[in-house]
């Protein structure tokens, strides 16, 4: 049975017999579009001449993935040439359906072309709030159980800012105006957010999510600053959402994470590491084998092949070793002045 993995697991995993499979579906199209139906049943059919007839363990374990009508946009296989193992990872940017067939597992591909990253998003107000999920480069309200909208569903009758008065006498409640000071208001706030940190923090699925949080500066401070446990991504939605639609979250939202990882790339290559850095491949895989090396920073596909294509399979066991060592590895693309792979120990 195909077995769903990550970059990351798929390299700790014992060397593939050859030739290797990789093959990338668009499970979207394939629900609706008769044409990549075609092309699937035309590209399974290369594999098999391509392969033999050994391979039709493999061709069976594509053809019941793509029965079971995933809920992902595209997937990738990867398989040996015995077809007797699958394992198939998520992906998002999968155009048509096409195949590579190769001597190694093609890390720095599937690196390039990995499924954008999730996130749970938390809309703060000062005294309400909302959840929404990030899939996908797409924003939906997210319902967490036993989730405190208003700062009135999480302090009950313990409110404190803008509360009723009231006096009881014979059973008949006589309210007498609300009693406001901003001070008070400040400290429902701060008790609101502790029970919004506490609860997500708690819960068995979003407990270890990487958090965006989106407000006005202040809310967004004032949470960070009383959140305990909670992972709060960098990236910040500075701004009050309250009445933005889904989609213009999203795009808001994906916008500000392209601009992070970009500039956060560019950050940590040319200036946190530019005088740690090793750029000659043979101290990197001496590294490597010394499990010395932290991170690992490579160029995209097209550029180590414009510039040096006989390197590509070196540089695709370096990755594969240094995933398989739980390094952070990064794909730099953009960077003409960066070197084609570099290492930090």
């Amino acid at each position: 049975m195909a077995e769903m993995t990550s970059v990351s697991k798929l390299a700790k995993l014992p060397k593939m017999n050859t030739p290797v499979i990789t093959l990338n579906l668009n499970l979207k199209k394939l629900n609706y579009d008769t044409d990549e139906q075609t092309r699937v049943k035309t590209v399974l059919k290369k594999i098999q001449n391509e392969i033999g007839n050994g391979i039709d363990s493999f061709i069976n374990e594509v053809n019941d993935l793509i029965r079971q009508q995933l809920p992902y946009e595209g997937i990738t296989l990867i398989s040996d040439k015995s077809g007797k193992q699958v394992y198939y990872l998520i992906r998002t940017s999968v155009e048509e359906a096409d195949y590579h067939i190769d001597d190694f597992v093609d890390y720095l591909l599937l690196l390039s072309e990995a499924p954008n990253a999730d996130y749970t998003l938390l809309e703060l107000n000062r005294d309400n709030s909302k959840v929404y999920q990030l899939k996908n480069k797409r924003v939906s309200p997210l319902a967490v159980e036993h989730y405190p909208a208003t700062v009135q569903d999480a302090l009950g009758t313990e409110i404190r800012g803008g509360e009723l008065n009231f006096s009881a006498r014979g059973g008949n409640a006589q309210y007498h105006g609300h009693n406001e000071t901003s001070q008070e208001k400040q400290i429902d706030q701060e008790r609101y957010y502790r029970v919004i940190s506490d609860l997500l923090k708690d819960d068995k699925d979003l407990g270890s999510h990487d958090f965006i949080l989106m407000g006005l500066t202040k809310n967004v401070n004032l949470f960070k600053k009383l959140s305990k446990g909670l992972k709060i991504s960098d990236v910040m939605i500075d701004q009050s959402v309250q009445n933005l639609s889904a989609t213009a979250i999203a795009e808001l939202v994906n916008n500000k994470v392209e601009e992070y990882n970009k500039a956060h790339s560019n950050d940590a290559v040319m200036n946190k590491f530019k005088d740690q850095l090793y750029t000659d491949p043979t101290n990197i895989q001496n590294l490597l084998n010394s499990r010395q090396i932290r991170q690992l920073f490579v160029a995209s596909r097209d550029e180590i092949n414009q510039s040096d294509p006989e390197m590509y399979a070196q540089i695709n066991q370096l990755i594969k070793q240094a995933l398989a060592q739980d390094a952070d590895v990064t794909v730099v693309s953009e960077q003409s002045e960066m070197p084609l792979v570099s290492g930090v120990s």
